[in-house]
């Protein structure tokens, strides 16, 4: 049944809002932008070719906590969105991956799709639409609305379907996505926020701008000799696109045919600079059409920026590629920023600037220069756990899925069996921790019952742990162990970056907050991006979301 549920769960914690104290002015709108896979290096490697009124002007007029890490694995774009708004981690709010093994149902579920509402702007039938309903927590818009009585507006955008979601909450009054299957790269919502899309976003679709963009040709905006910063543009780390070679120029109006015929063109547009300029625009356009920060209360408009995750993954921290997002998308935050100050003033908005994890390095590429990197086995840990549990407690499916870094044991066997759970558990444990490239497996029943030191890897798995979702045991690899799709390829052949891990290369991202009233400088204090929330809360004077447990940014307080 396809039906809006927003308004029900308006009904629920009404009550839930109050002000601690009054406050002179609040900000009229706080602007959340998260940059899809950014490293906190990546503020200063390229640095020298940023304009003063992007990621500069940021830095210098703002607050920059230069040691931001996240504190629980796996570090993704669900979880590291939905931890940014709800200021909690995984263990609280639920969304422990991109996608995870259901027990319940033997098969996958999507961090945001759900089958009882549909899309809604798309120009194809869609059978599987998406909500916020597998986030467990409120979000910190949504606790802005509850504080307002539902008068202040959300409006959330992305490339990303979940990144769009798990940022906007439950009582957003717009979530915007690309469509790359069903429609020419429209922003598209889900029927769960409303019936059909608003008249301006109908028009902005109509104006084709991902048509007109996917018919350019990027180019590097400096001459490639600058980019001292990055590895050679012609290499053998990155993913090839389509061409024979990962170089500089691509033509996607070449691309493009290449990609029309498994109905992929769209996607293209995630993998140049111009999808971040896609997002930017339609932000301006909801920042005037809906008037954000006019409308007599505290509005909260949303921003994930995709393209540096889509480019990263296929060229890696260090290519030429990568680089010239980062100094393209340094302008596009400049333009929004502008376009704030003209639309509001400099002292009604307060913004923030994070991301949801971090990357490592191309791993061939570390091979190449000697530092210690290898693929997780997977496929051979599976066979060896098999084996092993075979040999300790006799032949039998004592294994329902081995996912990743996520094993989930037959329970249902192992009751049949006479055995405890947690026994079987602790055998699992003790096979896998044999295994070259396993640092720890952790078992489910010591993620629930220890206390690890905090910042501890074991700490960080416990954080992303959820008993109703994840698996009987967990996995740590070690440093430089990353997960391929092909879990037997050489290391050396490894093209493209990947993420998720404890390790800083994952959990190290920049933190950036600037508003009136509010200190500037710098700190190396260790911080979380799950401490956004709570600081906004305190600004606003309002109740943090519900499962909170990051702490206020201190030092934004006179």
């Amino acid at each position: 049944m396809i039906y809006c549920k927003k308004q029900i769960f308006c009904l629920l914690g009404l009550a839930s809002c109050f002000a601690v104290y009054a406050q002179e002015q609040k900000p009229t709108l706080v602007v959340g932008i998260v940059v899809d896979q950014m490293r906190a290096e990546q503020l200063y490697r390229y640095q020298s070719k940023y304009s003063e009124n992007g990621f500069n002007r940021l830095m210098s007029n703002g607050f920059n906590y230069k040691n931001a890490q996240y504190d629980y694995t796996p570090t993704v774009t669900s979880a590291g969105h939905a931890s940014i708004y709800t200021g909690t981690t995984p263990s609280k709010h639920g969304i422990i991956s991109n996608s995870w093994y259901n027990r319940y149902n033997n098969g996958y579920t999507g961090s945001v799709e759900d089958t009882e509402f549909a899309t809604v702007g798309s120009r194809q039938q869609v059978s599987v639409g998406a909500s916020p309903e597998n986030l467990l927590t409120t979000t910190i818009s949504d606790q802005i609305k509850l504080s307002s009585q539902l008068r202040s507006k959300v409006i959330s955008i992305s490339l990303k379907d979940r990144a769009a979601i798990l940022s906007g909450g439950h009582l957003a009054d717009g979530v915007y996505w690309q469509d790359t299957y069903a429609s020419s790269g429209n922003f598209i919502t889900s029927s769960y926020y409303m019936q059909q899309l608003p008249e301006w976003v109908k028009a902005f679709n109509d104006q084709g701008r991902a048509d007109k963009y996917l018919d350019s040709t990027w180019t590097p905006m400096f001459d490639i000799e600058r980019y001292t910063e990055s590895y050679a543009d012609n290499n053998t780390y990155e993913i090839v696109l389509g061409e024979e070679r990962a170089v500089f120029p691509y033509d996607f109006k070449v691309l493009r045919e290449k990609y029309r015929k498994r109905n992929l063109e769209y996607l293209l547009l995630g993998l140049s600079p111009f999808g971040n300029t896609v997002v930017t625009e339609f932000a301006l356009e909801a920042l005037k059409r809906e008037n954000l920060g006019k409308n007599g209360e505290t509005d909260v408009l949303s921003i994930s920026y995709s393209v540096t995750d889509k480019v990263g993954h296929l060229y890696g921290p260090n290519s030429v590629e990568l680089a010239d997002v980062y100094v393209r998308l340094d302008r596009e935050i400049a333009t929004l920023l502008n376009e704030l100050d003209r639309h509001l003033g400099t002292e009604n908005y307060i913004v923030f600037l994070t991301s949801d994890h971090g990357a490592i390095p191309v791993a061939s590429y570390l091979d190449h220069v000697g530092i210690p990197v290898d693929v997780a086995r997977v496929s051979h840990y599976k066979k060896m756990l098999e084996k092993g549990l075979n040999e300790k407690l006799g032949e039998g499916a004592w294994l329902q899925h081995f996912s990743d870094d996520q094993i989930y044991l037959n329970r249902k066997y192992i009751k049949q069996q006479g055995l405890a759970l947690s026994d079987v558990q602790r055998a699992a444990s003790d096979i896998l921790v044999e295994l070259d490239g396993i640092h720890e497996a952790l078992t489910a029943t010591d993620l629930r019952v220890q206390g690890y030191v905090n910042h501890d890897y074991r700490h960080l798995a416990q954080n992303g742990y959820y008993q109703k979702r994840s698996g009987d045991l967990v996995l740590v690899f070690e440093s430089g162990v990353i997960q391929d799709d092909d879990s037997e390829i050489h290391v050396s052949q490894v093209k493209g970056t990947v993420h998720g891990s404890g390790y800083v290369y994952d959990t190290h991202v920049p933190l950036l907050v600037m508003g009136p009233g509010l200190k500037h400088g710098q700190s190396v204090r260790r911080v979380s991006p799950t401490d956004i929330a709570s600081t906004l809360a305190m600004i606003l004077n309002i109740q943090p979301p519900s499962g909170s447990s990051g702490e206020p940014l201190f030092e934004l307080f006179h």
